[in-house]
């Protein structure tokens, strides 16, 4: 008990996470990534969005901890990787269209 309540050690430890979603989606997350979708739970968010696919929070059905080891023990797959989508700046994303839309002759 005293091990999970010490922060120095987690840092030891690299963790498996699995959501199942109600369409029988299942996504395989690592602890940091588990830690973004705890707190978007926690915000009362309606999705997290990675870079290669999206959790709907509401679909959740199962959300769990599959396993935990030491770092570098076990390889996750890639896709547990990737870190949290950051959108582009509004002000960068507006001057970005409209000079594509100048240069294909657009609006």
């Amino acid at each position: 008990m005293q091990e999970i309540l010490d922060n120095t050690k987690d840092d030891l430890y690299d963790e498996e996470w699995k959501v199942i979603v109600s369409t029988k989606g299942e996504y395989q997350l690592s602890k940091i990534q588990a830690r973004i979708v705890m707190q978007a739970i926690a915000r009362k968010e309606k999705a997290v969005v990675f870079k290669t696919f999206t959790i709907l929070i509401p679909f959740i059905a199962e959300f769990y901890r599959v396993r935990r080891f030491l770092k570098d023990a076990v390889q996750l797959t890639e896709r547990a990787g990737e870190a949290e989508y950051k959108p582009i700046d509004p002000v960068k994303f507006a001057k970005w269209k409209k000079e594509i839309y100048k240069k294909i002759g657009g609006k």
